[in-house]
């Protein structure tokens, strides 16, 4: 099974943090966000992943070494939308593809959607639909979709799970709205690609039973890590843990109230200080400094 996972993109979101550091490798309860996610297809038999890079490609390339598959890697060279991302990564064949969003994690049960003999996404009510793609639905069957409109139909959140049984004809889709400049907020969307598809016959189902864990903005991602963590730490003289906290390899800790919900990343080193749940970056360096509700690096002055 193939699967198509963009990483492409800048960040900007958690900038200072990905000037520097490529999205999808921050750390999200003890480990990056893109090991989450390589680790969970990978027990579930899926190691074919093609990867759309761009920001800090480099980076992915390089962490990718220390796993196992048949990786390959496009570059796309403009930030053009999901659509036009995922495109980078299509061939004119007739065999299924997998589309996985590189900022989010999933608890699914992913035979559910490649079991199926037709183009399947993963939806969840959500309380803002206005701020994503939406479906509309008949049963199971999708009647629509919606790219962030002002006034959304229903509840139901595109979270960024998609399967297609024939690649060549999503890349026909997007292709077609590229020839047609076809363009949501000034960008080639799936969203779009996908009401193309449904205007040719092409037939969609809705799944509603995963679990999301969004790392796109800093207040999900810190909820992200709350939800995902498990404390692994040593005691320290000195030191309150307030549960659950992850402490990361050659960390040194003293004289200070640490957690709830907190990761602490390898190499950092924190003194006099509470820190409350927050993601503490590698290597920082924290001295007599109070923070709460924090991605932090460095001395602390970098944070988002």
């Amino acid at each position: 099974m193939k699967v198509i996972l963009p990483v492409a993109g800048y960040g900007t979101r958690l900038k200072p943090h990905t000037d520097h550091t490529q999205k999808a490798l921050l750390p999200v309860a003890g480990k990056p966000v893109l090991d989450h996610i390589i680790d969970n297809l990978a027990d579930h038999g899926i190691d074919q992943i093609t990867f759309i890079i761009g920001h800090l490609g480099d980076q992915i390339v390089q962490h990718m070494e220390k796993y196992s598959g048949a990786f390959t890697y496009v570059n796309q060279t403009e930030r053009l939308g999901l659509g036009h991302a995922v495109l980078q990564g299509l061939e004119d064949r007739d065999e299924p593809v997998l589309v996985h969003l590189g900022d989010a994690v999933y608890r699914f049960a992913f035979s559910e959607l490649t079991d199926l003999q037709t183009n399947g996404i993963v939806v969840l009510p959500v309380d803002d639909p206005a701020r994503f793609g939406v479906i509309a639905l008949d049963k199971n069957k999708i009647t629509g979709f919606f790219e962030k409109v002002t006034n959304p139909p229903t509840n139901l959140a595109i979270i960024g799970l998609y399967y297609f049984p024939n690649e060549a004809r999503l890349k026909q889709a997007i292709e077609y709205l590229i020839d047609n400049d076809i363009r949501t907020k000034g960008e080639y969307q799936i969203t779009d690609a996908m009401e193309v598809m449904l205007g040719w016959g092409e037939q969609f189902v809705a799944l509603q039973n995963a679990e999301w864990f969004d790392a796109g903005i800093p207040a999900s991602y810190l909820e992200t890590n709350r939800k995902l963590l498990e404390s692994s730490h040593d005691s320290s003289p000195g030191v309150e843990y307030r549960e659950p906290v992850f402490v990361g390899n050659d960390c040194r800790i003293e004289n200070s109230i640490i957690g709830p919900n907190v990761t602490i990343m390898p190499g950092s080193s924190i003194k006099d200080s509470v820190i409350e749940n927050c993601i503490v970056l590698d290597n920082s360096d924290l001295n007599n400094i109070q923070i709460k509700d924090r991605i932090v690096a460095g001395d602390g002055s970098e944070f988002c």
